[in-house]
Order: C-alpha cells, then structure tokens, then sequence
C-alpha cells in the first residue's frame, strides 16, 4: 500500500514539474535571448510539450482524488480535470495552426571570435517552413551548456576587428 501511494506522489509531482516547465517555456521562456542550438531539438522539444502538457493534466488526478473527498468532490475534481485538459489541448491546437513556428537558421557564419572558436557572428534568416523565409538579423552566438547558445543581436560595423576573423561559412543552409 505504501508503494502504490509513493508511486501516486512521484507521478503526480513529476507531472506538476513537467506542467511547469512546459508553462515557463511557452510564456517567459520565448521573451529570454536564449534558444536551441539544434532545430530538430527545439522541435522535439515542443513537440513534446504540446503533446504531453494535456495527458500531464490528465495525471494530476493521482494526487488530487483521494478517498477522504466525497464522492461528489472527487467527481468534480474529475470533470474540472478532464475539461481543463480538452481545453488546454484546444488552445494549443488552435496555437499550432494560427501562429505557427518558425526558427532562426544560420543563413552565413560571418565571424569567430580569435579567443574562444565557438562564438560566433552569424547572419540569420528566419525560416517558416513551407512559407519560406522571413526576415533577417546579425546576432553573436555563445554556446550555453550543451544544447542551448544566447543571442545578442550585433552591429558588425562597430565590432571590434582584432577580436574576429573573418571566416564567410556557409551555414546550416546548404546550396548545391
């Protein structure tokens, strides 16, 4: 009995950790001048959000049925809990198709930096899929941990020229 309730309160945390991250990530998340340094990561990232954030409010119910509620409280509980996900599923769906994604591709890598090879001054294009391309910007790209880099946006006319090399690589577009 004491493992099924410990089993109960791991899944019902988890799901609430997972319901914040996911909530952090689709709201302050998207105004930090950090991103994925990987498209396909960034896609399976919130692929997986969108997809889990619904089933995540489903598996709240381990932690908030409990037999000390009154039948009509649990039943409550329950229903509340069932919309809250079909709406929530709702929105994300209606997010999906009316806003849409698109993501920064390195269009050309302009610069590295003589100190440090993995920053770098890219040109960006921004890429929305069958849409084609959007607008463009010159950002400095550090590195942040292993999947994650800041973005600065850059004048290259005012960086400092004994700080860069000029290297002109083809970036994550390629041409044949």
């Amino acid at each position: 009995m004491k493992q099924i309730k410990s089993l109960r309160l791991t899944i019902f945390w988890l799901t609430i950790i997972f319901i914040i991250v996911a909530l952090f990530a689709l709201t302050i998340g998207q105004s930090l001048p950090v991103y994925f340094k990987n498209y396909k990561t960034q896609s399976n990232f919130y692929y997986l959000i969108f997809t889990g954030l619904p089933f995540a409010i489903l598996l709240t119910l381990f932690g908030t049925l409990k037999r000390e509620h009154s039948k009509y409280k649990n039943w409550v509980i329950g229903t509340l809990t069932v919309l809250s996900a079909g709406f929530c599923f709702y929105i994300l769906m209606f997010t999906m198709f009316t806003i849409g994604f698109g993501a920064w591709t390195n269009e050309t890598i302009l610069y590295r930096n003589k100190d440090d090879k993995n920053i770098t001054i890219n040109q960006q294009i921004f890429d929305v899929g069958a849409l084609g391309y959007g607008g463009r910007r010159t950002v400095k790209l550090k590195p942040l941990f292993v999947i994650f880099q800041t973005v600065e946006y850059i004048d290259i006319t005012k960086i400092d020229k004994a700080k860069w090399t000029y290297v002109n690589e083809e970036g994550d577009i390629h041409f044949p």
